[in-house]
């Protein structure tokens, strides 16, 4: 009896913990609040849930949740070093619940492509000209 009443506890913390990482993701996407601003629990989690390779229902997931945010697949290659169990845990739960809490383009400021430098595109134009 109380292996199965501990058990339940762990579950039901494990649950909180998802939750909490969950609604700060959402509540960053909400305030537009730039991704490396975000603590690295919550930022390790949602690029965990970006991530999801293959051709399985998590990757359906994945792409559904990115074109939902407006992301799309031009978002940096971010490496998690040594994911977490809680962060591979999250991730999915953000993959599965994020695109019915945020409205749609929520992510749309996280991955804006930095403007390039004049020189840079002075210099670019006159190696072509080589």
């Amino acid at each position: 009896m109380t292996m199965n009443k501990y058990d339940r506890n762990h579950l039901e913390n494990l649950i909180v913990q998802e939750n909490e990482i969950l609604y700060e993701c959402v509540a960053m996407l909400n305030r537009k609040i730039p991704l490396h601003d975000w603590p690295c629990e919550v930022r390790a989690a949602f690029l965990l849930a970006l991530r999801a390779d293959g051709e399985d229902r998590e990757a359906y997931k994945a792409f559904i949740m990115a074109r939902h945010l407006r992301i799309g697949r031009q978002f940096p290659d971010y490496d998690v070093p040594a994911p977490t169990s809680l962060q591979r845990r999250c991730s999915e739960r953000i993959r599965a619940d994020m695109s019915g809490l945020v409205r749609l383009g929520a992510g749309s400021h996280l991955f804006v492509p930095l403007p390039i430098h004049e020189d840079a595109e002075r210099i670019s134009r006159h190696k072509r000209t080589d």
